[in-house]
Parts: C-alpha cells; sequence; structure tokens
C-alpha cells in the first residue's frame, strides 16, 4: 500500500506557478487544473485527512498573486524539497524574442535560483526552459527543447546538450516538456514523481482522454457501443467481444460473428491486434473492473460477474497477475468516489 493511504505520513506537496507579462495562460492554467483536480481526489479518496496538496500563484518577483476566480488553498508549512516551482511557456515571436524576454525579467531569473538553490524541483514548459538553462541549472544535462528554439538555445547555451528529442526530460531536479499542449500529461508526470503516482494515475484516468474506457463506458449504462464504422472480420470480432464482455467467451459463436472461419478469425485478429480474441476479452474486463472498484461498491464477486467470470477466485487471479496488485488493493488506492459512512441503515438507526 502506498505511503498515502497509509495515513499522513508522506509529506505535502506545494505547487508555485510562475506568472510572468509574457506567459502563454492556459498552460498556467492547465496546470492549476491538475494540481486542483488532485487536491479534490486526495480528499474524495481520504476526506478525513487533512490536505496534502496546496499551490499558489507568484510574481516574477516571487510575491503571491491573488486571482479573484481562484480559491486560495488552507495555509500549510511545506519544505523546498517538497515545492515544485512551474515555469510556463512564453509568448514569444521567434526565438531571439526568448533573450529578449529573459533580459527583462531578472526578477523572474532570480526568483527560479533561488527556488533551486533552496532545494525546490522545477518544472518548465516548452520554452519556459530557456529560464534555467540562463541559469546554468541544465548544464551537462540531455535535454529536449521545442523544435523552433532548439538551434537558438544550442548556440546560446552550449553547455547544455539539445539533441533529445523526446517530449518530456528530467535532469536532476529540474523536468521540461516541448509543448504547451502537452501541459496536463507534463504536470501529471511531475506530480507522479515528486508525490503520488497512485493519484496521478488517477487524476490521469479523470482528465486524460481514455479511448478505452470511452468505448466501455457507455456499455455499463445503455449496452450500447460505437457506431459501426468498418465492415473488417476483425472489428465485428471486437464489436461483438465488446457487446458480449459479461458473457462466457466461446470461439465459434466470436467467428461467426465476424462472418469467418475460427482459424481465419485467429491469424487475422493477431495480425491486426498483436493477441488473441480472448486477451483482447481479458483486457476489456480488466479495464471494465478496474473502473467498477474505483466508482462502484460492488463487492469482489459483483465486478467478477459483471466481467463474464462466475468463478470470483478466477477472475481475483487474472486481475493480479494482468495489474500486480489485487482487487481490493486497486480499490484502495484508486477509488474515485467518497467513502460511505453507513453500508446498511440499521447501522445508521444504531448510531
Amino acid at each position: 500500500m502506498s505511503a498515502s493511504r497509509r495515513g499522513d505520513d508522506r509529506p505535502p506537496l506545494r505547487l508555485r506557478l510562475l506568472w510572468l507579462p509574457e506567459a502563454l495562460p492556459g498552460t498556467v492554467f492547465s496546470a492549476l487544473d491538475v494540481v486542483r483536480a488532485a487536491a479534490g481526489i486526495a480528499q474524495l479518496q481520504r476526506p478525513d485527512a487533512p490536505p496534502r496538496i496546496v499551490w499558489q500563484v507568484l510574481t516574477g518577483s516571487g510575491r503571491n498573486l491573488s486571482l479573484p476566480f481562484l480559491e486560495q488553498p488552507s495555509r500549510l508549512r511545506v519544505p523546498p524539497s517538497r515545492t515544485v516551482l512551474v515555469i510556463p511557456a512564453l509568448n514569444t515571436r521567434n526565438a531571439p524574442h526568448v533573450g529578449e524576454v529573459l533580459a527583462r525579467s531578472p526578477a523572474a531569473l532570480r526568483t527560479v535560483e533561488r527556488h533551486m538553490t533552496d532545494g525546490g524541483w522545477l518544472a518548465a514548459c516548452a520554452n519556459g526552459v530557456a529560464l534555467p538553462a540562463a541559469l546554468g541549472l541544465l548544464d551537462g544535462a540531455r535535454v529536449a527543447a521545442p523544435w523552433p528554439y532548439q538551434s537558438w538555445m544550442a548556440r546560446q547555451y552550449p553547455h547544455c546538450d539539445w539533441s533529445a528529442d523526446e517530449a518530456f526530460s528530467a535532469a536532476g531536479r529540474c523536468f521540461s516538456c516541448v509543448a504547451p499542449a502537452l501541459m496536463s500529461e507534463f504536470m501529471l508526470r511531475v506530480l507522479g514523481h515528486v508525490h503520488d503516482p497512485d493519484l496521478a494515475q488517477a487524476v490521469a484516468q479523470v482528465l486524460l482522454h481514455q479511448p478505452q474506457r470511452q468505448q466501455l463506458t457507455p456499455a455499463l449504462v445503455a449496452k450500447r457501443w460505437l457506431s459501426r464504422t468498418s465492415d473488417s472480420p476483425v472489428y465485428r470480432a471486437m464489436q461483438y467481444l465488446q457487446d458480449h464482455i459479461d458473457q462466457p467467451y466461446r470461439l465459434a459463436p466470436v467467428a461467426a460473428a465476424a462472418a469467418v472461419s475460427e482459424r481465419t478469425l485467429l491469424r487475422h485478429f493477431g495480425q491486426v491486434t498483436g493477441m488473441t480474441p480472448l486477451a483482447y476479452l481479458h483486457g476489456l474486463r480488466i479495464e471494465r473492473a478496474k473502473m467498477l472498484l474505483e466508482v462502484t461498491l460492488h463487492g469482489v464477486q459483483g465486478v467478477a460477474e459483471a466481467c463474464g467470470y462466475a468463478d470470483a477466485a478466477a477472475f481475483r487471479r487474472l486481475f493480479q497477475r494482468e495489474t500486480g496488485m489485487s482487487m481490493s488493493q486497486y480499490r484502495v488506492r484508486f477509488a474515485l468516489r467518497s467513502r460511505r459512512r453507513f453500508w446498511r441503515v440499521e447501522d445508521a438507526r444504531a448510531e
């Protein structure tokens, strides 16, 4: 069980979001969306625990900036080693314009330098990575730069290796991403690395697009799946498996639904998906089980039956093999619902 579930032994986390005149506001607000969602889900999972995530918006000089439309979290003492300073992407015309912004932002550079000297973490978005680079914080590190600025940064900061082509980079206590549109995913990665990977995964399930879950969800409420947009045997087989996820698996009806022989279906299905129809069905069932464990109060037997298994013990073993944890452990770590105070009416009456 993760430390965040054992109580309050995990130190709190503070995100400090740097607001600059040249900032792309969307990157600041995307970071805020992630941290506020994380705080909300953490409170949902542990309603009696004190807040463990707080945030503040700072001016370039490091002063707290009060935004009228943004509630301020409760005050909480957080050590520098548990503080992340988020540098937004900059709205610049071209690469040399980044240098001009830095030249007129000495206070922001001092804020970043002071934060890192105190032992904090840094998360820079897109061309905002120029701030730690200008301070020498990336010297000797291999970092990815946004492609329009890569050549300029290589000339301007030659002690840094800008040859990385990954979307996300990490150099010591400095994280960076190459595009403003990646800000939400970027902040989830930072949250998972610095604070709580379980919480980051739970937030990702809510904020990021989940294609497989998006397909599975309608079946839970209306037994309806994606509209028919393909007539391939593999598509028809996948459609059949999705529509019959809670029924025992037999290859013959799947092949009949695909209008091919069993042998042909196995060959084509493997070529297209890299797995057998049964392995694909297992994936659907595991994903449904995860959703049910996260948002419902169904017991293991009920979840197993909803996933096509009359034998709950067999499904427990499958779930353990595929996820590396038991169903109860998964529920404890990733539940996205408040815990009920009373499970039975008589419990409430007794109190």
